[in-house]
């Protein structure tokens, strides 16, 4: 009879409903993926963007300017999507295929341009250009 109430006690944890962990739920999991995803694709701007600065802009952006002229260069013609950001970081001078020439662009919007995965590289505009 001792074993009456061990084995009642087993049948009742194996009818008895089972909690899920916090990180086994589906909810949790999403989140987890999606934080994961949005920091793997910034990430890969962050490691890659440099990368797109030409040597020439590179030269110029180490002389700290207050604003440079440049190049973007992307692998297809700009958007209006494109020409939007485009148009937050300086001013468009005309298009050439799949280059814009901006003017009057802030080092740091260069570095945050460059982190955009569609640009292909980044140059600085020739010397000739006004400011």
């Amino acid at each position: 009879m001792a074993d009456l109430p061990e084995q009642d006690e087993a049948e009742r944890r194996a009818s008895a409903p089972r909690r899920r962990r916090w990180y086994r739920r589906r909810d949790v999991r999403f989140l987890l993926f999606a934080v994961t995803a949005v920091l793997l694709f910034h990430g890969y701007g962050y490691l890659t963007g440099p990368s797109r600065l030409t040597e020439r802009l590179a030269a110029r952006l180490a002389a700290d300017p207050e604003r440079v002229n440049i190049v973007v260069t992307t692998e297809f013609p700009p958007e209006a999507f494109h020409i939007g950001i485009y148009q937050e970081v300086g001013r468009i001078a005309g298009t050439d295929g799949n280059s814009v020439l901006l003017y009057q662009v802030r080092p740091a919007d260069v570095l945050r341009l460059s982190r955009k995965y569609w640009v292909a590289e980044i140059d600085a505009a020739a010397e000739s250009i006004r400011n």
